[in-house]
């Protein structure tokens, strides 16, 4: 069976004026492709239903300048065709880096950074998500605490890998086909893959220790986040009530949590609204309000998302008397 299709988001951004402008949370790249404004390119989804979850997508782009999410996945691009004198430009959070899209180069999106794209010419490519439960089963104590780091030298400018090319070629062919004996190939595959992604980019064991945030640091986040859960909370403000840069925040916070602090917080969020739901007679519209959500609509729609169950549907199983 083909997994051609993904959840749904939790979609933060709100319906009219009151929106405050908040971003998508989304749960994969391959929703982020479909449902964002890179939906307007042509694409293929594929997938295996084997035991390491992957996906890989065939898009055909051309001009764009847009912002890619984080998202708890690894992505390999790999470029199939491109037209004369194509340019990508990328920024994963060290500053811009340039160069001339080439068949065969790839390039490597490391899990849980956001990246600015900026491309002119047309191309197709041909992507490889890993979600990183699918490198940690394939890893396990190798696999680097900090995968942006881990992976950087695959992120700075394009490199040629007949390997994982050719590999990344036949995952596709076999998603399409569909072979029973295919999910042996994809898991067989797929555990090269990334033991050959993790020694090309030469991640140093040294930095592969986990090494979480401090009780302590942690503490002041949960404790600025309840105080504050009503306002429009920014990575910024967590960081800063950790006494840590974003950069740094976001990354050891995410090891020590297991969520980024986005997901953690709308988490947070809606346990805060379960409390008021089950223990007030406050409206939506004032419970939205107090856990910081941009609308009631805003609240409904993430709340039914994350629980399966609209607000109201919660209350009437879980009022307190």
């Amino acid at each position: 069976m083909r997994t051609d299709t993904l959840p749904d988001a939790v979609n933060e951004q709100a319906d009219g004026p009151e929106s405050k402008a908040a971003a998508p949370c989304w749960q994969s790249y391959a929703q982020f492709l479909r449902e964002s404004a890179y939906g307007v390119f042509p694409q293929r989804h594929r997938g295996l239903a084997g035991r390491l979850p992957f996906s890989m997508i065939e898009v055909m782009q051309s001009d764009h300048d847009f912002t890619d999410p984080d998202v708890p996945e690894t992505v390999l691009a790999l470029p199939l065709v491109v037209s004369a004198h194509n340019r990508w430009s990328w920024n994963m959070g060290s500053g811009w880096r340039h160069a001339s899209a080439a068949p065969g180069h790839l390039l490597v999106l490391p899990a849980g950074i956001e990246s600015n794209w900026r491309v002119n010419g047309q191309r197709t490519l041909l992507l490889l998500t890993l979600p990183t439960h699918t490198l940690e089963s394939v890893l396990g104590g190798a696999l680097a605490s900090d995968l942006p780091r881990a992976f950087d030298a695959l992120t700075r400018q394009p490199w040629e890998d007949a390997f994982i090319a050719q590999s990344m070629l036949r995952l596709w062919h076999a998603s399409l086909e569909q072979a029973p004996t295919d999910r042996l190939l994809a898991d067989g595959a797929l555990i090269a893959v990334i033991t050959h992604l993790l020694q090309r980019a030469g991640a140093d064991a040294r930095q592969q220790r986990r090494i979480a945030m401090p009780a302590w640091r942690l503490q002041r986040v949960i404790e600025f986040a309840d105080a504050h859960l009503h306002e429009d909370l920014s990575i910024a403000s967590l960081a800063d009530a950790a006494g840590l840069s974003v950069r740094h925040f976001a990354r050891a916070f995410t090891l020590q949590v297991g969520a980024t602090p986005h997901r953690w917080l709308m988490k947070r969020r809606i346990e805060r609204a379960k409390q008021r739901l089950a223990h007030s007679d406050d409206s939506l519209a004032r419970i939205a309000q107090a856990c910081g959500f941009a609308a009631q609509s805003h609240f409904t729609r993430v709340f039914r998302l994350m629980t399966g169950e609209t607000p109201r549907q919660w209350q009437l199983l879980h009022k307190q008397s």
